[in-house]
């Protein structure tokens, strides 16, 4: 047997052998939706079947508007959403994002089902927060029907659908209906100013490239050995504190979640032994107080 030829077996192996296997779904027909104070069209707080376990869920695929602009991180958010949505003035975001709340409520107002694998979504608060797809009692993806309606962009963590539909392949549905959205000019599209938008966006950008080096060197990092990451709770934009750790593999991790030791995180595709002996120091994977961050 040639070099070449065993060169190329050893490849095909690699290249097969799944490297970063998510937790599989579970679902749960006949969850409610829970009313509270908080909450946006994207994650909101349910009851379980059992009628006694309560969770707050956060859809994949998408991101709504927010409601409320009461922390600098909020109003962040809100300005980033203005300027992908070419909004002019930033505050239309919120009445748009409780507009969009109201469409869920409408939508989840009969029980539903959920499908989850309780990966945690932390996100900006420490409200301990599970990646879900919610299906609405008359069968329809709800992460779809907010993009149909204009309330979402296709934007966020995905995962392999439950009829086996790839996360690249839904995501990229998601984008074409995104698309149809903004032509029909539905829901926050239709306050879309079109000569503005590409100015708004590219200030976008340029704020985003600038936050990026400033990570890079480390001047907002904030985690230490004395104050690590919870590897099952950390958001996307906390692990990219980490050396090495960009969006890409970031997603990867949370969509890999739970994991029971920081050592699993070698099973996730482009975390090698010397990425991982980098960064295990700065991660748990206990649940971590709050801690400001």
């Amino acid at each position: 047997m040639s070099l070449t030829f065993r060169l190329g077996i050893l490849f095909l192996l690699f290249a097969t052998t799944p490297s970063s296997p998510a937790a599989p779904l579970e679902t749960f027909e006949g969850a409610t939706l829970v009313e509270t104070e908080y909450g946006d069209a994207d994650s909101f707080r349910v009851r379980f079947p059992d009628g006694k376990r309560e969770e707050v869920l956060r859809l994949y695929y998408v991101d709504c508007p927010e409601t409320s602009f009461g922390s600098e991180s909020d109003r962040r958010r809100v300005l980033e959403q203005s300027r992908y949505f070419g909004l002019e003035d930033a505050r239309k975001v919120i009445d748009f994002g409780k507009e969009a709340r109201e469409f869920v409520a409408e939508q989840l107002a009969e029980p539903f089902t959920i499908h989850t694998a309780f990966a945690r979504a932390q996100g900006r608060s420490r409200k301990p927060r599970i990646y879900a797809m919610v299906e609405t009692a008359d069968g329809h993806d709800l992460a779809r029907l907010l993009v149909e309606h204009g309330y979402a962009r296709a934007k966020g963590i995905g995962r392999e659908l439950p009829n086996g539909t790839p996360s690249s392949e839904y995501s990229a549905f998601l984008e074409d209906l995104e698309m149809v959205a903004g032509i029909k000019k539905k829901g926050v599209w239709s306050a879309t100013d079109a000569e503005l938008i590409a100015r708004l966006r590219q200030d976008q950008r340029e704020e985003d490239r600038e936050l990026n080096e400033a990570l890079r060197f480390g001047v907002f990092a904030t985690v230490t050995e004395d104050d690590p990451l919870s590897l099952n709770e950390a958001s996307a934009e906390e692990l990219q504190q980490l050396q090495g750790i960009g969006p890409e593999l970031a997603d990867r991790i949370i969509e890999a979640r739970p994991f029971a030791a920081v050592e699993d995180l070698v099973r996730v595709k482009g975390i090698g032994e010397a990425t991982l002996e980098k960064i295990a120091k700065f991660l748990t994977t206990e649940p971590v107080e709050d801690s400001g961050r």
